[in-house]
């Protein structure tokens, strides 16, 4: 028989571990936690919890949840598992418990509160004589004033106490946000009957943030990864994600950096398993924001991991448990990731009532795309609030590229779109205003431009075209590729009633001209596209196609050529 490993909230990246539990000869067993605080953070938690099981292997044991633990402990002790881990922020405080009270490796019972609590955890600096953010708690507006007074010089930061992601989080540049913040928190985080609600205020750092990701083995640590983050501060006060980007070499400071991580978890007590830790470095050098016990979140994919760093941390995690050795080993391996990769959250700028996603089609097209997760766009659109945390985000998307420069130029494209063209990503079609400058004359383009050779037009009318070959959604991907030139004549505003489905088609009809080819979009077409001229632009070059300078005859067209060299996206 098969020996357990007991795996404590199996969420996000930590499904990794599934796969490789069994792929280290152990079966796992998963055990779900009993939650109690704000509605909306359990309802999120058991939401996660159902979309794992979808996902599950169905021979998998699953503990459910259950408020008394001694009952729990009972129901673990049937599968006598040899080692307990954590696939969530919310399984720490259980796994520690576990794993005493079992007898396996763990990290320590008494230092639970500075491995999950936010201020306890920058106490733990304190009294280990290393850099921390100054921050109290506080239960009333009053108290906040007295913070505020004490160390609110450059703003303060507003947070919960414990937490993943950034539910909760207020960057306040004045008093009066922060009033207004902590009034708003204190409403929503009531732990329970018995506790005061209550939040953390800490001064502000300005600087560069950093992930340093870690894995222990008996008081003995590695870096695993390092990654730095692009945040962007948005109207409603936001401080958003932009993306996370790998870093592949190391740089000035780095070392410090590195070394600080290691004595952070020295100082809260870590002795097993995996730590993602978010660090700040500002001209006094580094400085811990917060750590969270657990792998990297995010969800993600493990392959997409191991292309970046021939690893992934929920493996390396295991080695601290079951293979130490090895562990050591890796231990002194030199940082050397293998390519440039990143993680684009995708903003929201404002609620959208969603009625299509292009982002799905667009996306695939990027020379970097690896994969995506867009969980709130689901099976059925719906309403997308404005981005104000992680969990309201549009969703994720893995990029990956030997070229550092393709990872970038991609990020800073969609960024243009999720800021100013919002709508090519997640559209309302009620907000696209078709009003075509002139009639479309297929015949007539081909002569004013030229045409020579084979030409393929894309049509939602039965205008036939003399020398020409015509094909509408239905026929045109059995048709033939490599055709010199192209013409988009989609003049009936049904085609765009459903945006991704058309950009699909669209970004299809660009792949069967050949290099060197031409293509012709006339406004008929492009009006019926959200921002007109530019939305047709942005597909022509998330296509990776050259828009050339129009002439004074075709001043109602857009016309993009395919280049002869280099890269042409392709799905």
């Amino acid at each position: 028989m098969k020996k357990k490993i007991l795996l404590v909230e199996c969420m996000s990246t930590g499904v990794n571990y599934i796969e490789d539990i069994i792929k280290r000869g152990f079966e796992p067993v998963i055990l779900e936690g009993h939650h109690v605080g704000p509605e909306d953070g359990v309802a999120l938690i058991r939401q996660e919890r159902r979309q794992v099981r979808e996902k599950l292997p169905k021979d998998i044991p699953i503990i459910d949840e259950n408020p008394d633990y001694e009952a729990v402990l009972r129901q673990v002790k049937k599968f006598s598992p040899v080692h307990v881990v954590t696939g969530s922020e919310f399984g720490v405080p259980l796994t520690v418990r576990l794993a005493h009270d079992l007898g396996l490796p763990g990290n320590p019972l008494d230092r639970i509160d500075a491995m999950t609590q936010k201020d306890a955890m920058h106490e733990a600096l304190r009294l280990a004589g290393i850099r921390y953010i100054r921050g109290h708690v506080v239960h009333s507006v009053e108290e906040a004033h007295r913070c505020y007074d004490e160390f609110g010089e450059n703003g303060v930061v507003v947070k919960l106490t414990r937490g993943a992601g950034t539910q909760g989080l207020s960057m306040c540049d004045s008093r009066e946000e922060m009033v207004e913040a902590v009034r708003k928190g204190l409403e929503t985080t009531i732990q329970s009957v018995d506790e005061k609600s209550e939040l953390l205020i800490q001064e502000r750092i300005h600087g560069k943030e950093y992930i340093v990701n870690t894995v222990s083995c008996q008081g003995e640590h590695r870096m695993v990864s390092m990654w730095s983050y692009d945040k962007v501060r948005l109207p409603n006060g936001t401080n958003a994600y932009n993306y996370a980007e790998n870093v592949i070499e190391l740089g000035i400071g780095h070392s410090r950096l590195i070394r600080y991580a290691f004595d952070v978890l020295d100082a809260i007590g870590i002795q097993y398993g995996p730590v993602h830790g978010e660090y700040m470095i500002d001209e006094k050098g580094p400085v811990l924001i917060e750590v969270n016990c657990r792998p990297m979140g995010g969800g993600l994919p493990r392959q997409f991991l191991d292309l970046l760093w021939g690893q992934h941390e929920t493996d390396s995690a295991l080695d601290a448990y079951i293979a130490p050795e090895r562990f050591r080993r890796q231990k002194h391996m030199p940082y050397r990731p293998l390519c440039k990769g990143a993680i684009k959250v995708f903003i929201l700028p404002e609620d959208v009532t969603l009625d299509s996603a292009p982002v799905l089609q667009i996306s695939r097209k990027l020379r970097s795309f690896y994969s995506g997760a867009f969980g709130r766009v689901g099976r059925e659109y719906t309403l997308l609030e404005q981005t104000s945390n992680l969990e309201t985000s549009g969703g994720y998307l893995y990029l990956l590229h030997k070229d550092e420069k393709v990872v970038q130029q991609d990020l800073k494209l969609l960024h243009l779109l999720e800021m100013q063209f919002s709508q090519m990503l997640f559209n309302e079609s009620s907000k696209i205003s078709a009003k075509p400058k002139g009639e479309t004359d297929i015949t007539d383009i081909m002569k004013k431009m030229r045409f020579m050779g084979s030409t393929l037009v894309f049509s939602d009318t039965l205008q036939e075209v003399e020398g020409a070959i015509l094909v509408n959604r239905d026929t045109m991907r059995d048709s033939y590729d490599g055709f010199d030139q192209g013409i988009l004549d989609l003049r009936d505003p049904a085609s765009f009633a459903d945006l991704e489905s058309i950009v699909q088609q669209i970004l299809l009809f660009f792949r069967k001209i050949r290099r060197g080819g031409q293509i012709v979009v006339p406004d008929a077409t492009y009006c019926h596209l959200p921002y007109g001229m530019d939305g047709i632009e942005i597909l022509m070059k998330v296509a990776g196609l050259v828009i050339e300078s129009p002439e004074p005859s075709s001043a109602c067209v857009v016309v993009a050529s395919v280049p002869v060299s280099g890269h042409v996206h392709n799905d």
